[in-house]
């Protein structure tokens, strides 16, 4: 694949070294075959491939003066000298250079980059970083250097590999390698080309290029590390005898053997995952058991408790996962992918353990509920009554307004809005203001806050989120503040104040994205709630856009809201005119729904909404007629819904049946469903739809007003007429747009200026109306 812009930079640069440093596998060979494959312009180009290997200060030197012409046994000093005296410019390329340099070559390589006057051009691939004085040469201008970042593989470098070599491989497969590839180019080009043995001709290259070139001892650390989701220099030299894990550590993160830092103070480590995944039976077994056990408490110690558990499980120690499950801060489940860990973790922990005491039962029925399993969340929180009576009158109150907390969310994401708000206010009312009862304090405002929304009382709800939000930022807690931030944000887009809502939209995204994290479900809801107003300000190439950037952060996330990005990406098909794929987008929504045990009642009603919106986007004001009339029966305005859908959900569906009966002529019925629209959303606080029926009312109203003064209410322009006489000539907007020498969009332009100003709605009407005003011969 060429790389035109960096073999350029490489060609055409005119520092004293150029340095391409990354792993194997990231085409820094093939970049220097591509930036001088017509030699260098205006230089003599010469050209050392050292294969890793070391090569002694007299070898070295000896080629240099052979391929330049000078005796075999010019020394290094002479050399030097020679390389100084004026002449033509050379291009020197170290091709695979080796890391560990004996003093003496790392000596006469500074000698050489500092000699003040000096004809040679230093250009270096290699993995390791040299031991050269590189800050002085980058504060001179005197360096290019090229890491992983600048070498790795682009999103359009690898659809282009794609249709290379594996044009017949699916998008879902095609996706998956590129999610575990991470801009690796020999990876992705393996896996790609190799099928179904892509895996094992991967391994093989990494045996190869990377295994060979490290020692016993680094190996047998780096395949134990395959196995760690973290490590550190302490952890490491805990784990292996003598300190020799932290020595390896520093020597495999020197060598560049696809060790990934987690922090930006590169305290913790992990294997890239890909890399680790390939090597996981590099280890032997009783090994492998020791280090897990060890790894456990270790990374226990350190606080890293989620991973402390994922290694108590994996070493079959369940009643150790417990217990350190019992010890995890309350909202360590709302960041990353801590939900689906918690899940994954109730399927491995038997059931006597899973209800052995308050704190796992609570952390069980909570992980249930925010994934949507409202039934099971239920059934797992039936089993705190075995606690209750508490042994204090405290413990008893507290523990009792953990229940409620959860008994009201899930009363609430099944509809029953009265049960649900008495219950999240009884156990606000005693819930300490401490970090242990935060969590429960976050989930009655969250559910209270969405009760008050679906009850219509919207302004009621942005005055309690406010408060809640004011809570968590007291409390420090980022993660809860992002989401009380996304209520809010949801809160002003149905009162339809768009623009405020953007401008705090993009306050709350920036904090959040300066966080870092490659995966952030937090960061994708908010992205979902940008993509549902530039959707609602008639911006869909932006919403489009805001989708895709959110599904990376929505990826294997079990939770209800990713439903949002199925539906956001069907309204988007829908309005570019792309019927099928919003109805595929639906139909993925509804399977991602149901692989996930989402309840029906959660998800379902939306699912049917959308499928109505389709309707109207095809125009077909029968079908919208006809199933919004059952929708509208099996949801009607006031009633109950769960809080997991928006609060408009009922009004929107008589939205739409008004807008049918608009269009098919049943003016009176259009009118009345509009007046109870108007007057409700009025009542509720929801001004977005509201401006939206009352523009439709008013469009009613200057129809029927046309209507009465004869229709015809402006003149058309000379263009409009030109249109207008070709749509009576029955030609279509492409062909109109043709003879015109217009665009289809200024046709459709005109072709509604003309009904507008004819008082008509269809071009039926429009034709016969003209020709009855004698418009049209």
């Amino acid at each position: 694949m060429p790389r035109g812009a960096l073999a350029a930079a490489v060609r055409d640069g005119r520092q004293r070294l150029t340095l391409l440093c990354a792993p194997a596998g990231y085409g820094k060979t093939v970049l220097l075959c591509e930036s001088f494959a017509g030699g260098a312009a205006g230089e003599n180009l010469l050209w050392l491939s050292c294969r890793g290997q070391v090569p002694g200060l007299a070898e070295l030197c000896s080629k240099i003066a052979l391929a330049l012409g000078f005796p075999a046994a010019t020394g290094p000093v002479q050399l030097l000298r020679l390389l100084g005296l004026p002449g033509r410019p050379l291009r020197l390329v170290l091709d695979d250079l080796a890391g560990d340099l004996c003093l003496e070559l790392n000596n006469w390589f500074e000698q050489l980059l500092h000699l003040p006057e000096c004809r040679v051009r230093l250009c270096v691939s290699c993995r390791q970083r040299p031991a050269w004085d590189l800050p002085s040469l980058l504060l001179r201008g005197d360096l290019l250097e090229l890491g992983v970042a600048q070498l790795c593989m682009s999103h359009r470098d690898y659809e282009a590999v794609c249709c290379r070599i594996a044009a017949d491989a699916d998008e879902a497969q095609r996706e998956d390698i590129w999610l575990r590839c991470g801009g690796w180019w020999g990876a992705a080009c393996l896996l790609l080309a190799g099928n179904s043995q892509g895996r094992t001709l991967l391994r093989d290259y990494l045996q190869r290029e990377v295994l060979v070139r490290l020692t016993d001892g680094e190996r047998r650390v780096f395949h134990g590390l395959c196995h760690l989701p973290r490590f550190s220099a302490e952890l490491c030299a805990q784990l292996w005898e003598a300190g020799a894990g932290a020595l390896a550590l520093g020597r495999l993160l020197h060598l560049q053997v696809f060790i990934q830092p987690l922090d930006a103070e590169e305290h913790w480590y992990r294997v890239q995952p890909l890399v680790a995944s390939l090597l996981h039976d590099a280890i032997a077994p009783d090994e492998l058991a020791r280090l897990r056990l060890h790894a456990c408490r270790l990374l226990s110690l350190a606080g890293q408790l989620h991973d402390a558990i994922d290694q108590a499980l994996r070493a079959r120690q369940p009643e150790v996962a417990a217990t350190y499950m019992e010890r995890l801060k309350p909202s360590w489940q709302l960041a990353d992918r801590h939900l689906r860990r918690v899940l994954e973790w109730r399927r491995q922990l038997p059931g006597e353990l899973l209800e052995g005491t308050p704190r796992l039962i609570y952390l069980s029925s909570l992980a249930l509920l925010l994934s949507g399993r409202v039934g099971e969340a239920e059934l797992s929180l039936a089993g705190l009554s075995r606690f209750l009576p508490a042994a204090t009158a405290e413990h008893n109150r507290l523990l009792l307004a953990h229940w409620q907390a959860l008994a009201g969310g899930i009363q609430a994401f099944r509809g029953e809005l009265d049960g649900a708000e008495r219950r999240c206010r009884e156990a606000l009312a005693n819930l300490r203001d401490e970090p242990r009862d935060w969590l429960s304090h976050l989930l009655c405002q969250f559910t209270l806050g969405r009760v008050l929304q679906a009850s219509g009382r919207v302004r009621e709800a942005q005055t309690h989120w406010h408060a809640a939000l004011e809570q968590a930022r007291r409390q420090g807690c980022q993660d809860s503040e992002a989401l009380l931030q996304g209520e809010c944000l949801r809160g002003l887009m149905l009162a339809g104040e768009l623009e405020l809502a953007g401008l705090l939209l993009e306050d709350g995204l920036q904090g959040r994205a300066q966080a870092g994290l490659d995966w952030d479900p937090v960061l994708g809801r908010l992205m979902l709630t940008r993509a549902d107003l530039l959707l609602a300000q008639g911006a869909v190439e932006d919403a489009d856009l805001a989708l895709r950037a959110a599904l990376p952060h929505l990826r294997d996330c079990d939770a209800p809201f990713v439903l949002g990005s199925y539906l956001g990406l069907a309204e988007v098909a829908g309005r570019r005119g792309n019927l099928a794929l919003a109805q595929a987008q639906v139909r993925r929504g509804e399977r991602a729904m149901q692989c996930a045990g989402i309840d029906r009642h959660c998800y379902q009603p939306a699912l049917a909404l959308q499928q109505l919106k389709g309707l109207a986007q095809q125009r077909d004001w029968r079908g919208v007629l006809e199933a919004g009339g059952l929708l509208a029966g099996q949801y009607p305005v006031g009633g109950a819904l769960s809080t997991l859908l928006s609060p408009t959900l009922s009004l929107e569906v008589q939205w739409l049946v008004a807008q049918a009966e608009h269009h098919l002529g049943r003016r009176e019925q259009a009118a009345a469903r509009l007046r109870v629209i108007v007057e409700h959303c009025g009542r509720s606080g929801f001004g977005q739809l509201r401006a939206e029926a009352l523009r439709l009312r008013q469009q009613q109203e200057i129809e029927e007003e046309g209507a009465d003064a004869g229709g015809y209410q402006e003149e058309l322009t000379a263009r409009e007429a030109a249109v207008l006489e070709r749509l009576a000539e029955g030609l279509s907007n492409q062909e109109i747009a043709d003879a015109l020498f217009l665009s289809v969009n200024t046709v459709k332009y005109h072709a509604k200026n003309i009904n507008a100003k004819l008082g008509t709605s269809r071009r039926t009407q429009a034709i016969a109306f003209a020709k009855a005003r004698g418009l049209l011969a």
